[in-house]
């Protein structure tokens, strides 16, 4: 009887602990954001861009330039919307997760033109460092850094949500994160952005990624409403 009183009344504290988690670090990827945009606005350098530039760009290499290259061509807009079509297909035929759909595709097609907007808005060029590859368009903020946040951040959501083993969620979390930390990198290496947008494009795509997923927690909240609370669990599984 106690057991079941407090599965009764335990279910929300998960949901706010991580509501206000997910608040906090919006919050926080907001105030950089607009930090760096004050900044950009004001036509103002960075000191810390050269530096990591040169550090990063010190380690050169012909092999290091290949696993840069790879890095950068899965955080491109041709390969996140092939990964794109691949993962709502998955999610339908494996999982019947429509709404999953729904939500993965507002996340990374709305990202996309939220970064087209704001690449817009401030206009920044790239820089003039010898790039080792061509791009267009203007620099702030990155692109790549914004579309691997929200699409590999998405990914590793619902690996976290899923009911798989904690080892392998831990695996498959570190394995996305070690993909949008080396898409960032690798836009520095090759000379087409500055370290300043690859920042403004993770929070950025932070928090869109946080309001796609909350919109999405709301959507299967109100769906459990009329379930008994026994019965909550997540919508995805292995």
């Amino acid at each position: 009887m106690l057991q079941k009183w407090m599965k009764k009344i335990s279910f929300p504290i998960v949901p706010a602990m991580l509501l206000v988690i997910g608040f906090l670090l919006a919050a926080a990827a907001i105030f950089i954001f607009a930090s760096l945009s004050e900044e950009i606005v004001e036509k103002e350098p960075f000191e810390f861009d050269p530096v990591i530039i040169d550090a990063i760009r010190s380690y050169s290499s012909p092999g290091l330039d290949r696993v840069m290259l790879f890095f950068t061509e899965i955080g491109s807009k041709l390969a996140l919307g092939i990964l794109l079509a691949v993962g709502m297909l998955w999610l339908w035929f494996k999982r019947q997760n429509l709404w999953g759909m729904v939500f993965f595709l507002l996340a990374v097609g709305g990202g996309g033109l939220l970064n087209l907007l704001l690449k817009n808005a401030f206009q920044r060029k790239r820089p003039n460092a010898d790039p080792l590859v061509e791009a267009l368009g203007f620099s702030f903020p990155s692109g790549h850094a914004m579309g691997s946040m929200v699409y590999y951040g998405f990914l590793g959501y619902l690996v976290v949500r899923s009911k798989r083993k904690p080892l392998r969620k831990a695996g498959w979390t570190l394995l996305f994160a070690v993909a949008i930390i080396g898409i960032g990198i690798s836009r520095i290496y090759l000379g087409v952005h500055y370290p300043s947008d690859i920042i403004a494009g993770y929070s950025a795509g932070l928090v869109w990624l946080l309001l796609c997923i909350a919109a999405l927690e709301a959507v299967y909240f109100y769906k459990r409403q009329g379930d008994d609370p026994s019965d909550w669990k997540v919508a995805d599984d292995d």
